[in-house]
């Protein structure tokens, strides 16, 4: 019986995570609105998100979603910076995909006056990452931080795994040096760290790590300045 009420309570808070009952996704309900939620994507365009960083339309969207399966490693910057807030999204994916979302990203740098035109720009260095990947570490680049980590500051539980071909959830509160991540209803990480204050909320892709024909989707994205 214990058993059974504390998968019904995990159940309820996964549903509470994801779009309210009867909403369609990527809008805000009334309620929310009143409480300062900002939607980052609606369904249609990239509007909220800079251009910049989205390199030959790396990042497109495709029914409903924010969808990239780009041969090149990528991360999609929103125009405005975040510094203490809660952000709610979900993401569809599958096995071998390193991926992530970004907190707190810095810009990357402007191409210095004079130099050729459509040369890269510099990088502005790496934000927080929350982690989504799942395989074996010794494939990838960024260690043992596997799905819903903290990545440098702490490790989500080995069972925080990516549900493949499904929506799954992540509620993230980045609050000073706090930091409380949620994923699929479950807390999984609840840690400090004070490298970075403020930056841009992103979306990472990693390829050409990735297996081939790999992609990830995001939906229902928003976020709360606290």
């Amino acid at each position: 019986m214990k058993r059974m009420l504390a998968m019904f309570t995990v159940l309820a808070v996964w549903v509470a995570l994801a779009a309210p009952p009867g909403a369609a996704p990527n809008t805000l309900t009334a309620k929310e609105k009143a409480e300062g939620w900002i939607l980052l994507f609606d369904g249609k365009t990239l509007d909220n998100w800079d251009p910049n960083t989205n390199p030959n339309g790396a990042w497109k969207v495709v029914d409903g979603t924010i969808m990239t399966d780009s041969p090149r490693g990528t991360t999609l910057l929103t125009k405005e910076d975040f510094a203490n807030f809660e952000l709610r999204l979900e993401f569809r994916t599958t096995d071998n995909v390193n991926s992530g979302v970004m907190l707190r990203n810095p810009r990357p740098h402007p191409a210095p006056p004079g130099e050729a035109k459509g040369k890269k720009k510099g990088g502005g260095g790496q934000g927080y990452e929350v982690q989504i990947r799942d395989k074996d570490p010794g494939h990838y680049t960024g260690g043992s931080y596997l799905t819903a980590s903290l990545v440098n500051v702490q490790k989500a539980p080995a069972d925080a795994k990516i549900r493949n071909g499904e929506w799954n959830t992540f509620d993230i509160t980045a609050d000073g040096d706090h930091f409380i991540i949620i994923y699929n209803g479950k807390k999984v990480v609840d840690a400090h760290d004070s490298k970075l204050t403020n930056g841009a909320i992103g979306l990472q892709w990693a390829h050409p790590e990735d297996a081939p024909g790999t992609k990830i989707e995001f939906r229902n994205i928003r976020v709360k300045r606290l």
